[in-house]
């Protein structure tokens, strides 16, 4: 079952002005070394780390607890599988949140289209009844 949907819009030229007046500091803030190493080896970075942005906002909506609780920006990892489909992989606090919310499924979609990136997380909750059909 669908217990929270979050989603988000961010503008590419946004996050460029910010990484061109902060550089490594707002990347290392926000980002894992991951997301980083993969965001600077594509062709676009700005609208990588855009997307990877708005994809952790959408993450915090859906749970709808902010940056509340201790969960940090880098607790909050985008990655890719082998065929490119984005994945939302959790760490420290935002895991403990999946938990404590008994959510099972954090489903990613990302998307950007100059000047915008935009991002939709939708979470479903661990279904603990067996099924006897």
């Amino acid at each position: 079952m669908v217990v929270g949907t979050g989603i988000d819009i961010v503008n590419i030229d946004r996050i460029e002005r910010v990484m061109t007046r902060w550089g490594d500091l707002f990347l290392s803030r926000v980002f894992t070394e991951k997301e980083i190493v993969w965001c600077q080896r594509r062709n676009r970075p700005a609208e990588c780390f855009a997307t990877r942005f708005a994809a952790k906002e959408a993450f915090l909506k859906a749970i709808g607890w902010g940056l509340r609780n201790g969960i940090q920006w880098t607790d909050i990892e985008v990655e890719n599988d082998p065929m490119g489909k984005p994945l939302l992989s959790l760490h420290r606090k935002a895991k403990e949140a999946l938990k404590t919310l008994r959510i099972e499924k954090a489903l990613l979609t990302l998307s950007h289209d100059r000047p915008y990136a935009v991002a939709h997380v939708l979470l479903e909750e661990r279904n603990d009844e067996s099924s006897d059909c």
